[in-house]
């Protein structure tokens, strides 16, 4: 068999190429990796990635917006401008719309929307964002200031039980009529995360289905609903049909993947009329067995009773979050605080107590 010579000098060529080639691959991607990461460092943070509050203005014509009322609910022009959290100063051109339905008749001051054109938010705080329901304040006394902190406070202590919830993100609004020039604000308000970014973080998609079933829900995060409802004493949802018989529920967001085959998540929103807010405007449907919102009423199926108890554990083991998250709430008054603590108090005795739980939960527990 014929041997085969190799050339030192050849292979000496070949790696001394091969290591070229290996240092110009790691400058480039070391390159690359720094430009991604000095990309990083100048873009600011995402929207609901923070719980500082944003201050934003809000120019619009807020005068006509609140006096139409049900006359007009389509898009009206509008201008939002803020700093964001590297200091620089943005400004948007933007559309709103009313929205809700109960606070358009008991609020001066109705809840709207937020329309984004998809390019203008590009590397801003608001970037992949289409549309955002703002919570604003419902009327101008302290009151109203008060409920509308609470609810901020429901939304962020479900999100500390779960991640499939919605994100908020608190707000210090200054409205300035764009016809008069008049301002009005700061006022505390408050962002709510797009149901298809809920999903989307999940893996999950939004779906548009008009009625489930019970089997349907992924029983788990149905008792943390059902568990979490009780708890801020909120009977104002339902979760398997609603008003629009296009898209179900009332104040609940569904997702999932093919709902016939795949369990479906449901995420409640709307607060206002729980008992934690106790607002004075809400009442309990006539249908239901108790006379005042600050009553608590189980409003789970049974059929999920068996995911009841990890869910109570998972409960329990957030309640000093839960409190912290009252305590440490600058916006609310001393007496609204100590109304909450109290209340939140009632439902984690119960949660303790396996006789009262077993009475107050599961003996009431939907069919």
């Amino acid at each position: 068999m014929q041997s085969i010579k190799l050339n030192p000098h050849g292979r000496s060529r070949s790696i001394v190429l091969s290591c070229l080639l290996a240092n110009l691959f790691l400058v480039f991607s070391t390159n690359a990796l720094t430009q991604a990461s000095e990309n990083d460092e100048q873009m600011p943070a995402t929207l609901f990635s923070s719980s500082d509050t944003l201050e934003v203005t809000l120019t619009l014509p807020w005068r006509t917006i609140v006096r139409d009322e049900f006359f007009y609910q389509g898009a009206y022009p509008a201008h939002i401008e803020f700093t964001d959290d590297l200091g620089k100063v943005i400004s948007l051109e933007i559309t709103v719309e009313r929205r809700g339905m109960t606070r358009q008749v008991v609020c001066r001051y109705p809840p709207i929307k937020l329309r984004f054109a998809k390019e203008a938010v590009k590397g801003t705080v608001f970037r992949g964002q289409k549309s955002l329901k703002l919570a604003t304040h419902c009327d101008t006394s302290a009151p109203f200031e008060q409920y509308h902190v609470l609810e901020i406070l429901a939304y962020q202590m479900y999100d500390l039980i779960t991640d499939f919830s919605f994100r908020v993100r608190p707000l210090a609004v200054t409205y300035i009529d764009s016809k008069q020039g008049r301002s009005d604000g700061p006022r505390f308000a408050f962002l709510i995360e797009d149901d298809s970014d809920v999903a989307k973080r999940n893996g999950q998609k939004k779906l548009k289905i008009g009625k489930i079933t019970p089997e349907q829900l992924q029983p788990k995060e149905s008792s943390n609903l059902s568990l979490f409802q009780f708890m801020i004493g909120n009977t104002d949802w339902t979760i398997l049909s609603g008003p629009d018989p296009e898209e179900c529920c009332k104040n609940i967001k569904l997702i999932g993947q093919d709902p016939d085959n795949d369990p479906i998540y449901a995420i409640p929103n709307d607060f206002d009329a729980s008992g934690l807010v106790n607002a004075h405007y809400a009442m309990p449907s006539a249908n239901l067995p108790i006379d005042d919102v600050s009553q608590r009423l189980f409003r789970g199926y049974c059929i999920h009773n068996g995911t009841l108890e990890d869910a109570k554990q998972r409960f329990l083991a957030r309640e000093q979050a839960i409190y912290s998250l009252v305590e440490n709430e600058g916006r609310l008054t001393n007496d609204s605080k100590i109304k909450a603590r109290e209340y939140l108090e009632k439902f984690f005795k119960i949660m303790r107590d396996q006789k009262k739980f077993e009475r107050e939960i599961i003996a009431n527990c939907r069919k």
